[in-house]
């Protein structure tokens, strides 16, 4: 019987044979503090700032990494910095459904 628990960081892995036999691994992350954490940066963010460093970039989102793994399943890489992706990344973030994982007003171009 496989029924094993770890922990990286603060996302959990439990690995577990499902009803057909076949070993999952299920992982999980608590959220919370990310999303709150954005919240507040949304809330406290200017209607407009100048970008954050030389190379015009600024924080727009923090994603927690169950998140990037879940996106990565539905083949949105984040670390692939093709235009493509950028605009699917773009689209994720834009959308209602990811709307917390924000911390900038506006939308996200790709």
């Amino acid at each position: 019987m496989i029924d094993t628990e770890t922990d990286f960081g603060d996302i959990s892995t439990k690995i577990e044979r499902d009803a057909q036999g076949r070993i999952v691994a299920i992982r999980t992350q608590d959220t919370t503090p990310y999303l709150e954490a954005n919240k507040r940066a949304m809330s406290e963010a200017p209607s407009w700032r100048p970008y954050s460093n030389a190379e015009g970039m600024r924080e727009v989102a923090d994603i927690p990494l169950i998140v990037v793994e879940q996106w990565m399943r539905e083949g949105v890489n984040l670390f692939d910095p093709s235009p493509e992706m950028r605009k699917a990344v773009a689209r994720k973030l834009n959308s209602n459904e990811y709307q917390y994982l924000r911390t900038y007003p506006g939308m996200v171009g790709g």
